[in-house]
């Protein structure tokens, strides 16, 4: 049926799989689903990171070196939802558009929230870093390994 390798239209793939524009909204709102809870999942580590950093479990660089690529893929979910539910299929929205900028605003205002931490405690705690502080880089290092 499709012969053309990665060379066909959207409307010849639909036709091949046989999805409606009903089929295509409910499966962009799962994917939604699934990336926004991702993100609410990553960004509910990152609070945990801070909350063990700033009582004392973990050092201040080590929160920042875990928070870093956590805060990647966070964002990175957040923009996967944004893209998901972003315009129509069909005529149809995907989800109302006021839930959609509500979503948007309260991931970013998280996002924002966490790096405002992060860059107060960077700048303020610099100065106080621990003497011993590689040991607790490689002792991290080799819990991982």
């Amino acid at each position: 049926m499709l012969s053309r390798g990665f060379l066909y239209t959207r409307k010849e793939v639909r036709a091949a799989a046989k999805l409606n524009d009903k089929d295509i909204i409910i499966i962009r709102r799962c994917l939604a689903a699934i990336c926004y809870t991702c993100m609410l999942a990553a960004d509910a580590y990152i609070g945990y990171i801070i909350y063990i950093s700033y009582f004392g479990g973990i050092t201040y660089y080590l929160g920042q070196l875990i928070f870093v690529p956590v805060f990647i893929v966070s964002y990175w979910f957040s923009t996967f939802f944004s893209q998901l539910t972003f315009g129509k299929q069909g005529g149809k929205r995907i989800i109302p558009k006021w839930l959609g900028t509500v979503l948007n605003g309260l991931s970013t205002l998280i996002s924002v929230a966490f790096l405002a931490f992060w860059g107060y405690i960077y700048y303020n705690q610099m100065m106080y870093t621990p003497e011993n502080e590689m040991e607790y880089i490689e002792t991290a290092i080799m819990m991982i390994r």
